[in-house]
């Protein structure tokens, strides 16, 4: 895991640098009088840990960074990069809280262990959430900025699951959505598990 406090600091300098939307500062605001910089990723997978959510939403955008530097033809800007890697998990800000759990150690004995849990307050669905969190704050999101982030999760998302297709169609008009799913997958699989091993 990375050093959060480095991590924070190089968050904020890319948002400052890259992102010019109206309201960036107000946004920045209130993040920083968040947990989003402390909090999880996840309960028990990638980045559960504190840090975790600063240290994916930055593997994100660096991930996302490469895949757009493949496709130049698709004109994406280092602002749009910026936002939905950066801010795509905004929902999980408020989100988990710590609890206990009973579980064996090594030798088979129950010990209580410190977890996170999920605490929602704000129950309106994952990607959903993230784009109505960042329109409280950002102006004039694009509807590829907004497709990406809500549709972030590709069939992990619960609508998918339930067989609404709105993310097949999102993937098939917008690539922007598509390649910020591939940099959450490579980042969460590929780069997380992996040094959490």
């Amino acid at each position: 895991m990375a050093n959060i406090e480095e991590l924070k600091q190089e968050f904020l300098e890319i948002c400052r640098n890259s992102i010019k939307r109206e309201g960036i500062e107000e946004l920045l605001n209130w993040i920083c009088s968040s947990d989003f910089f402390r909090a999880p990723a996840s309960t028990k997978f990638h980045g559960s840990y504190p840090g975790g959510l600063l240290e994916h939403s930055m593997n994100v955008y660096r991930c996302l960074k490469k895949i757009v530097e493949r496709y130049p033809e698709e004109n994406i800007s280092d602002e749009t990069v910026a936002i939905v890697s950066l801010f795509h998990d905004v929902c999980k800000v408020h989100y988990y809280k710590t609890g206990t759990r009973n579980v064996k150690d090594e030798s088979g004995k129950w010990i209580t262990k410190e977890v996170y849990e999920v605490d929602e307050q704000f129950p309106i669905g994952h990607g959903e959430k993230s784009c109505i969190i960042l329109q409280w704050f950002l102006k004039k999101l694009t509807v590829d900025e907004l497709l990406a982030i809500r549709f972030h999760m590709g069939g992990f998302d619960a609508a998918v699951k339930g067989g609404d297709t709105s993310a097949s169609r999102a993937y098939d008009q917008c690539p922007l959505a598509v390649m910020l799913h591939l940099a959450d997958l490579e980042a969460s699989y590929l780069i997380e598990t992996k040094n959490q091993a």
